[in-house]
């Protein structure tokens, strides 16, 4: 086999895509015994959407996700909206799309393509070889060895590749906790509009999926949140925040959870790389980790295709992470600045948030380069 993919989330399901469609042979080990039903990941940013075009795709997630025109900030003195209008491309707007729906398209193209998932199959060793990767995976049918020329981590923040792989994932994690809920609501808020509200507490933003299907989420500096969000408990926090035109109904999924900020210290060991969250996580602020994750694939699949295809040279692959790191620590120095800026709980920065913050929205010259940078268009 040319490339094992370890992980069947959005990224590993791009990158087996994007080598079945340039012509290579690769096969996809998930550890879970069936795709995730979880919400997750929510936003295709505009660069993504052009990327997918590239690879043939953009129409089934136009079609399939809910767009986003602009987003409305909101203090306890005042509010300003921020219209995505001006980022220079064919898709200006961020596409809202649940994650399973996200993976199951990618899937759709994969199987399109002849590509298959092994549900189950949990990677336990690897063996680095002259001439490829020898795994070591436990099956529903029992123990099984795969060789391959090429084998990629795709799996996640907990990721085994990684840790087998002996590459360090540093970094640390912010106070305080944080809280995502999907829940079926009533407002007059447009599904054309993402929310975020600021006010002492912390940030709590909203994000349409549908007319009456939106996300929340709290992060919270100075509080340990619950683990899962109960309507009424919602339902204050959202008026607390501003939110006085919402009337929850009982929420779908909600999970709590910590914010970290960790990078990997290598993206190739070998015959053995990472891609999407086993190299990065960073907070949700911005919407960016997926869509860096699909990147990573897009890099990747390019490089190894042409390895694979036309014996390109081996520094093709080194270029990987040269290219793919210094673009993980943009998006968590972004990331970073942002969470400080929205959450931090120092006065000094509220009174900012509340008073100086909102302004922005009155100069394009200011926020045109910041949208387009988070965008991926920049």
């Amino acid at each position: 086999m040319e490339t094992l993919v370890v992980g069947a989330g959005p990224v590993g399901l791009f990158l087996a895509a994007e080598l079945r469609r340039r012509g290579r042979d690769c096969m996809i080990a998930e550890r879970a015994p069936s795709p995730s039903a979880h919400t997750k990941a929510l936003a295709i940013m505009p660069g993504t959407m052009e990327m997918f075009e590239l690879a043939g795709i953009a129409q089934r997630f136009a079609d399939a996700a809910n767009r986003i025109d602009g987003v409305r900030f909101v203090t306890p003195r005042r509010s300003a909206y921020v219209p995505f209008r001006d980022i220079p491309s064919a898709y200006n707007y961020v596409s809202i799309l649940p994650q399973w729906k996200t993976q199951a398209l990618l899937a759709a193209r994969f199987a399109e393509l002849g590509g298959e998932v092994r549900y189950g199959w949990a990677l336990v060793h690897l063996h680095q070889r002259a001439d490829g990767v020898e795994a070591s995976l436990d099956t529903p049918e029992g123990p099984r060895t795969i060789r391959a020329r090429y084998l990629v981590g795709c799996d996640g923040v907990g990721s085994t590749v990684r840790d087998l792989a002996g590459v360090q994932f540093r970094g640390g994690t912010y106070p305080g906790t944080a809280l995502l809920t999907d829940t079926l609501l009533r407002t007059s808020i447009p599904a054309s509009e993402a929310r975020v509200h600021v006010n002492r507490s912390g940030v709590v933003t909203m994000f349409p999926m549908s007319g009456d299907f939106r996300r929340v989420v709290v992060i919270a500096p100075r509080e340990v949140l619950p683990q899962s969000a109960a309507r009424d408990w919602l339902q204050e926090r959202l008026h607390a925040a501003g939110y006085t035109d919402v009337e929850i109904g009982e929420p779908v999924w909600s999970n709590g959870f910590r914010v970290h900020r960790r990078i990997a210290s290598a993206v190739r060991r070998g015959n053995v790389f990472l891609a999407g969250d086993s190299v990065h996580t960073h907070s949700p602020v911005g919407g960016q980790g997926m869509n860096l994750g699909l990147r990573d694939a897009w890099s990747l699949a390019e490089r190894l295709a042409a390895v694979l295809a036309h014996g390109a040279p081996q520094t093709l692959l080194d270029g990987y992470e040269r290219e793919r790191l210094p673009a993980a620590k943009a998006v968590l120095r972004r990331t970073h600045t942002l969470t400080r800026a929205l959450a931090h709980p120092h006065p000094f920065m509220r009174i900012a948030r509340e008073r100086i913050a909102p302004a922005i929205a009155g100069f394009p010259a200011v926020y045109v380069p910041m949208i387009r940078r988070l965008s991926l268009t920049a």
